[in-house]
């Protein structure tokens, strides 16, 4: 399995917004997620340390599964609504960073 974490900063800053803000989102994210081949799961994390911090976490069948999300337009349709109801922070705080891991278990 293939988990990929996006990290990002919101300029929402008060957690519980940012929560009911990204579970009115859930449906439309999952709807663009569940038509990609090879999606298993998605999660939100929001940051314990730091305001307006947000995690992703979405685990896919194969590598290829996720590469396929992230190049043919799949990752950046989520983005968009995510950006519309949490809106990245300023740069270099709301820089976007994703890094993918295989499952050794």
């Amino acid at each position: 399995m293939i988990v990929s974490i996006l990290m990002r900063k919101t300029r929402v800053s008060d957690r519980a917004q940012a929560e009911a803000l990204l579970a009115s989102l859930m449906p439309r994210i999952k709807a663009v997620l569940e038509r990609e081949r090879g999606f298993v799961s998605v999660q939100y994390l929001c940051g314990a340390d730091e305001e307006g911090q947000i995690g992703q976490i979405t685990s896919w069948q194969t590598l290829e599964d996720c590469r396929h999300y992230v190049r043919q337009g799949g990752a950046a349709m989520v983005a968009t609504l995510e950006e519309a109801a949490l809106p990245t922070a300023p740069f270099p705080d709301g820089a976007w960073v994703r890094k993918t891991f295989e499952s050794v278990s």
